[in-house]
Formats: structure tokens, sequence, C-alpha cells
């Protein structure tokens, strides 16, 4: 029997698909340990009594996680409203790169007092906002829930 590890510290130093690989490592927080050294909540000491992965209903399926009765009731109440490959397609990854860029490029030219230039990266920032609205209207964006799929 293997010990419950419902995000990755147990087995590999840390979850690597936050929100399906959206975000590294560095995003998990720091809840590995408590400030005495001691094992934090995101570490659990009991054995795992099932293994699991959360499956939506386009078929993404997550990866294969040891958990116990208390982190796979956890894990359903908390982080399975949505199906991170579906809410997050390679398009929208792209036009959110493009938006967290131009974001940085307005801050520069505010502090350095470039407003026209400020706006026109606004106007662009606009225009993706856009293009993100027509992938949620068109389906390609879509909030779907994942359901915890026991698996042998």
């Amino acid at each position: 029997m293997t010990r419950c590890n419902p995000y990755g510290y147990a087995t590999d130093a840390g979850p690597k698909h936050l929100m399906g690989g959206f975000y590294g490592p560095q995003y998990a927080g720091r809840q590995t340990t408590t400030r005495d050294g001691t094992h934090g909540p995101a570490v659990c000491e009991r054995l795992a009594d099932r293994r699991a992965r959360l499956i939506c209903a386009r078929g993404h399926a997550g990866p294969i996680m040891d958990l116990c009765g208390r982190h796979a009731q956890e894990i359903m109440d908390r982080m399975a409203q949505l199906c991170p490959r579906c809410v997050w397609p390679a398009e929208a990854r792209g036009i959110n790169e493009a938006c967290d860029y131009l974001v940085s490029e307005i801050g520069q030219a505010r502090l350095t007092g470039d407003l026209h230039r400020a706006g026109q990266l606004q106007a662009h920032l606009d225009d993706y906002a856009r293009q993100m609205d027509e992938l949620v209207f068109r389906g390609v964006i879509a909030k779907v829930p994942l359901t915890l799929v026991e698996v042998s």
C-alpha cells in the first residue's frame, strides 16, 4: 500500500501539473512544510486506499494519483469544477501570453510617462480580450467539470 499523494510531493518533489501544466511548480505555494519543518497540509501521512485520475467529458485525463478518502473528497469538492485543458486550450494560452506581455509593457510605459504608447498598447490588449471572448462564444474555451475515476 502506498502513501496518499494528492499533489505529487510524496514522490516527485511537488506538482508538475498545476492547472494542467499551465503553471509551473513555483506557483504551488508554501504548504509542503510548516515553520518547524514538519509536513504541511500538501503532504498527507495517510495510506492511499484508491488510485484515481480526473477525467472530463471531452476525454482529457489527468495523472493517476494514489489517494486517501479525505483527499479524494477534497479534490472533488475543490478542484474538479473545470478541466484545465478545456478552459485553457492552446489558442487561449497564446492569447493569454500576449496579454501578459502587453500588461507588462503598459505598466512600463506608464512608469516612464509615455501615455501615448500605453494607450496604443491598451488598444491591442482590448483586441486580445475580444478574441478571448470570441473563443468562449464559439465554445473553444469551455468550463467542463471533472470526475474522479478510480483506476486499477
